[in-house]
């Protein structure tokens, strides 16, 4: 009897694994197969993957927060993306050029993703349970008035002062719309290492910082202390091997450290990112991130609790719009042009296909989610084409599969979520019964 009842015990877990997993490593399997197929250099290989993670995280870590208020996937992102495609037309019609134009931008952009995101809130706060369809018709129904105004009402009513911007008729704004030679990666280009510099200076420092913090945790007496203690030492002595492990091998191959030395690293964009990560865990743990969790856990306890649950919504909302107007305008200064009237519309869809490829789901989601995800899906991205173009002798069906994959992964992770919802709903009946 004891053994049929561990049994489950050990089973369940693998199980559950598997499941919740089941999309992450379904990609991983995918990715690793196209760039077997590919058969590019790792050089070129390497360099790919960071240019897209570093372009792309911004706009998927803008999904998390309202996942923790409960209200699922956030396709209404596209507002803010059209808010800094806004910034970006208004800097280039007073020929603003440089670094400075795209901080005025994000200026311009920031005030426009608040009144986008705060309406947006107060629509979703009328169709609560049915946010993510009706994030997505929000987004299509704003590439209307979007379009309207650009292709319209430019030039006749609103004042075009750089005329490179309108079409030869005089009215609406042309397209593509490209950033000037000084714009263009400006942030990217501010300070730049290679990879193989940041790597040992990474490792080299945390090395450091974990050997004064062991050196103390030993010092320090208590046996309350005792699991800090190891787990510092454990810290430390994975931080070395990683280290040796690194060293041996750019003695060892040439190709692995040619990759790591010819791939820049665009510090600026990454301390960007990483003010963004810092930002989105310091909320997690203010007065706001906690209203957000329990609002996210339980609408009517929360309301008993005192909190504002429509207003709290609407702030998550707000909070997500206002990060995707940055990741548009890191995507947008690191690509150096847009299209103006459809730069945004997929924006929403890769960057939720992404969040779940790493494993998040429409209750759950971490920043450690985000970076997996950016680094499966766009990896798919890239070498999709490639392998195609190997395996089939056509880079269409490469692009076609893409795009079936992005879409198939939101239905299926949508699917998993349902069956997941209906299995533990039917097991709580079961224990009731």
């Amino acid at each position: 009897m004891k053994a049929s009842e561990k049994t489950p015990g050990r089973t369940k877990p693998a199980r559950n694994f598997w499941i919740d997993n089941a999309v992450t490593i379904l990609f991983c399997v995918i990715c690793a197969a196209e760039i077997a197929m590919a058969k590019q250099p790792f050089s070129y290989v390497l360099g790919e993957i960071v240019t897209r993670l570093f372009r792309n995280l911004i706009l998927i870590l803008a999904l998390l927060v309202p996942v923790w208020a409960g209200m699922g996937l956030n396709f209404s992102i596209v507002l803010g993306a059209m808010a800094a495609q806004i910034g970006i037309i208004a800097v280039i019609n007073f020929s603003l050029s440089g670094l400075a134009s795209l901080a005025v931008a994000f200026l311009v952009s920031v005030p426009l993703s608040l009144l986008f995101g705060n309406l947006a809130g107060r629509l979703l706060n009328k169709t609560k349970g049915q946010e993510m369809i009706t994030g997505m018709i929000l987004g299509f129904f704003s590439k209307g008035i979007y379009d309207l105004v650009l292709m319209f009402l430019c030039g006749p009513v609103i004042p075009i002062r750089n005329e490179s911007l309108l079409l030869t008729s005089g009215i609406g704004l042309t397209t593509p719309i490209t950033l000037d030679r000084n714009t263009r990666s400006s942030i990217n280009k501010l300070f730049q290492v290679s990879l193989d510099q940041a790597v040992l200076y990474g490792l080299s420092a945390v090395i450091a910082i974990l050997a004064i913090l062991a050196a103390r945790a030993l010092l320090a007496a208590g046996k309350s202390r005792a699991p800090q203690r190891r787990r510092r030492l454990w810290g430390l002595i994975i931080s070395i091997l990683a280290m040796g492990a690194y060293l041996a091998a750019r003695s060892l191959s040439e190709n692995f450290l040619f990759a790591m030395q010819t791939t820049a690293l665009p510090i600026a964009t990454g301390l960007i990112i990483l003010l963004v990560c810092v930002y989105i865990a310091y909320l997690s743990r203010t007065k706001l991130g906690s209203d957000i969790n329990a609002v996210g856990q339980n609408r009517a306890i929360a309301e008993t609790m005192g909190i504002k649950v429509d207003k709290i919504r609407i702030s998550a909302i707000m909070i997500s719009t206002v990060l995707a107007a940055l990741g548009q305008l890191i995507f947008i200064q690191e690509i150096g042009n847009f299209t103006t009237y459809s730069a945004h519309e997929n924006v929403g869809t890769f960057a939720i296909a992404a969040l779940l490829v790493g494993g998040a789901s429409i209750k759950k989601a971490s920043i450690g989610h985000a970076i997996l995800g950016a680094l499966l899906f766009h990896t798919m991205f890239i070498f999709s084409p490639l392998a195609g173009k190997n395996l089939f002798n056509d880079a269409q069906i490469g692009e076609y599969f893409r795009v079936f994959a992005c879409y198939a992964v939101i239905a299926t992770a949508l699917a998993l979520h349902a069956w997941k919802t209906s299995v533990s709903q039917k097991s709580a009946e079961a224990e009731e019964a």
